[in-house]
């Protein structure tokens, strides 16, 4: 039983992909999982990394370290506490054994791996990052069955799942990590094949400086709110900082943000309307699409010349989509979770490993064809707007075969979870099919990530129909309550 697997660098989240006899890739481990932040810690008596090392490192913040990845040479890390200072090649080996080895307790050794990497350790097209060498002479002592190396974009692309309703000569796109955003810009060259033809790396605009901004913010917030300081000891900051990850992951969530902190003498509480972290992301966001802009006029391009590709982990910035939008961007597509760990598994299936690492080519173009909805298990989606609402009225629940569901109680993914059962039972229909529901600016939006379809705002009147290949069908409508003291 051959097996090929797509390893996903991106210090957010590590994914892994595994196929099996040339079946479709699925993902074994999840960026979502939060499992394998690129993090690393000294615990005393051994480095950790991941989330354990994320978590203590606000505890002892010299004793961690998560630029080990942005900055791979082998220059001293900034971390303290082992006898020997540890380079920043040593700390990224450590971390790529230790995933390797959780890698193969879930799915085995497979007979094939590929590396998806970031632009940044790869390099442009014309000459190899200096990390290439470094992660090539890891995979040589780790055992790894390397086939190629390719750029995230690049995998991306070879994952039928996200090429689907793409439709374009030129694509835009754009990936955060955790010091940087990166974009990328993937040109169709003429004879069925697309090209990285330029990166451009975004320093300051990544997941750690974004984080660290919302936390002083959000902790002045709460100081104003209860009088309590919750900086003052590392416990109760290490605390706050895991309860504002939280919001901030799930950023598009509808609710309040809920702080409570508890000391040995009382528990501290507060909460904020979530669109205080709303415009809190705001300048990031507009940062992100102004850079995009000027990206792409350096290259002589418009928005409405590029598809643009957002990663699943730009699900953080809820306002992006708008931010793209008021700039020119007509099409915007997020890209699921572990895409380009898909992608890289179809490359190691279709290519040989080869028998020395200096033989191990970097992949900088994919063939592009197209897909049928029918082969992802896509669904068509089709939004009917209602008449005008009059003002003070406000969507408030879904509608489906006769039953209502509130907006503010439905989780993000409405259906397409294994083994479960749909936050909206008529979805059950359509299969294991994502259907996503998200608030964006105060405005509802369901997406439908196969169909290739940009997000649809809702209103009151207003209904979505999402039909299945196999020709299954269900219709949401949008009803309202009206504010108090309005209509």
């Amino acid at each position: 039983m051959a097996t090929a697997c797509g390893i996903e660098f991106s210090d957010f989240g590590f994914n892994a992909a595994v196929a099996t006899d040339g079946g479709p890739p699925k993902v074994v481990l999840a960026e979502s999982d939060g499992d394998w932040p690129g993090f690393a810690a000294w615990d005393g008596e051994k480095l950790v990394f991941g989330r354990d090392a994320e978590r203590r490192s606000r505890l002892q913040p010299r004793a961690a370290s998560h630029t080990f990845w942005e900055l791979l040479s082998l220059a001293p890390s900034d971390l303290e506490g082992p006898a020997k200072i540890p380079a920043y090649s040593e700390l990224a080996y450590a971390f790529l054994k230790e995933f390797w080895a959780d890698l193969q307790a879930r799915a085995g050794k497979p007979d094939a791996v590929s590396f998806a990497m970031p632009g940044q350790i790869l390099g442009d097209e014309n000459e190899a990052g200096a990390g290439v060498g470094l992660i090539l002479a890891m995979a040589r002592d780790l055992g790894i069955p390397l086939t190629n190396l390719g750029g995230l974009s690049t995998a991306t692309l070879n994952d039928p799942e996200s090429t689907t309703g793409l439709g374009s000569d030129r694509i835009l796109y754009l990936d955060l990590h955790l010091h940087s955003a990166v974009m990328s810009l993937v040109e169709n060259d003429g004879a069925g094949k697309m090209h990285r033809r330029r990166h451009l790396r975004l320093p300051r605009l990544g997941y750690v400086p974004l984080i660290q901004g919302l936390q002083r913010a959000m902790a002045n917030r709460f100081l104003r709110a209860t009088a309590f300081d919750v900086t003052a000891q590392r416990a109760l900051d290490q605390e706050f900082y895991e309860q504002t990850r939280e919001q901030l992951l799930d950023a598009s969530r509808g609710t309040d943000i809920r702080y409570s902190i508890q000391t040995a003498s009382r528990i501290h509480q507060a909460a904020f309307p979530r669109e205080t972290l709303l415009r809190d992301l705001l300048p990031i966001e507009n940062g992100w699409a102004d850079a995009a802009v000027k990206f792409l006029r350096d290259g002589a391009l418009a928005p409405k010349d590029v598809v643009v590709a957002v990663s699943s982990r730009g699900r953080i910035l809820p306002g992006l989509h708008d931010a793209l939008a008021a700039r020119g961007f007509s099409k915007i597509v997020k890209i699921s979770e572990g895409a380009a760990a898909r992608g890289a598994a179809r490359f190691a299936a279709d290519l040989k490993v080869c028998e020395d690492v200096s033989e191990v080519p970097v992949i900088t173009e994919v063939a592009v064809a197209a897909v049928s909805l029918a082969e992802v298990g896509a669904v068509k989606l089709q939004h009917m707007a209602g008449e005008q609402v009059k003002p003070g009225m406000m969507a408030s629940h879904l509608v489906s075969d006769g039953a209502a569901y509130s907006l503010h109680a439905l989780p993000e993914q409405l259906s397409g979870v294994a083994n479960e059962a749909p936050a909206i039972g008529s979805l059950a229909r359509l299969g294991e099919i994502k259907v996503l529901l998200t608030r964006s600016a105060g405005e509802w939006q369901i997406e439908v990530p196969e169909s290739g379809v940009s997000p649809v705002k809702v209103v009151p009147g207003d209904r979505v129909r999402l039909r299945a290949s196999d020709g299954a069908e269900v219709e949401l409508a949008v009803v309202a309550e009206c504010r108090p003291g309005q209509g």
